[in-house]
């Protein structure tokens, strides 16, 4: 399974490298990743009329894991985080091989089941979602924050027609998460990559106030450098580097392919 997971990934990566390339192989990857019994990630075909996807999407593990972390759904009149911290860990990295399957054609759906309070008695709820990456935001659409249907299912073997929210019709669901857009009370846009905070230019300081034997001429400082990558984006550009470095292994690309890609990758650093 793993290795199918690499080679999926690989493939996903040489569809951004190489438009067209490798479309049909993706075409017959695979579709779900199942965590548990009622905990998946599965890619369906997007809703009629949806404008296409960014999909394939190269995000990190760390990066999804920060997101899903950060989104916090009013449960019973209060503020609790929509995942657990372990649950947003086994998702992210889900998600992660399944954007960089998925086609522009096509959303992720989410169901994670888990016993919620921290005790072993309680019970188990579960959250349902669409997602898609677009504009560099992952998009997160809640159909259920807490669904409870284990009794019914450990009582009769009954199980209730899963909802994962929709475009074109909201639910009572009420999310928010820091530095996200709320595109709806049950929609948020979460930034894939940080925001960096403008630059502000300090006023020259005048010839007077300059200390003896300053040059009057010297570039006057600012009061932000420009902002540097953080982990994330290095983490990300690694990950290229060696999913390039595969692709020439096996003769998917050709030697002067692989340089011209590697120093387009390096450049970014």
């Amino acid at each position: 399974m793993r290795c199918s997971s690499e080679v999926i990934r690989t493939l996903a990566l040489a569809a951004v490298l190489f438009p067209g390339a490798s479309a049909s192989a993706l075409d017959e990857g695979r579709t779900q990743w199942k965590l548990a019994n009622f905990t998946w990630v599965s890619r369906v075909p997007a809703e009629a009329g949806a404008v296409a996807n960014g999909h394939p999407a190269q995000v990190s593990q760390a990066v999804l894991q920060k997101a899903l972390g950060a989104v916090v759904a009013q449960v019973d009149g209060a503020d609790t985080p929509l995942f657990e911290p372990k649950e947003a860990a086994a998702l992210a990295k889900a998600l992660e091989e399944a954007l960089a399957a998925a086609r522009p054609s096509e959303d992720l759906v989410l169901l994670s089941t888990q016993r919620r309070g921290g005790h072993f008695m309680d019970p188990a709820l579960a959250v349902t979602a669409r997602l898609f990456v677009k504009a560099g935001a992952l998009n997160l659409i809640v159909h259920d924050a807490r669904l409870d249907f284990m009794d019914r299912y450990s009582a009769d073997r009954t199980l209730p027609t899963f909802a994962y929210g929709s475009r074109t019709a909201g639910t009572a669901v009420s999310l928010k998460a820091e530095g996200a857009t709320n595109l709806r009370s049950d929609w948020l846009a979460l930034p894939l990559a940080p925001v960096a905070p403008a630059a502000t230019t300090l006023a020259p300081t005048p010839a007077s106030a300059l200390a003896p034997g300053s040059a009057a001429s010297a570039p006057q400082a600012t009061a932000s450098a420009a902002a540097k990558p953080d982990q994330d984006f290095y983490d990300l550009q690694y990950q290229r580097l060696k999913a390039l470095k595969r692709l020439r292994d096996e003769n998917l690309i050709s030697e002067v392919e692989y340089q011209e890609k590697r120093q387009a990758i390096l450049k970014t650093l």
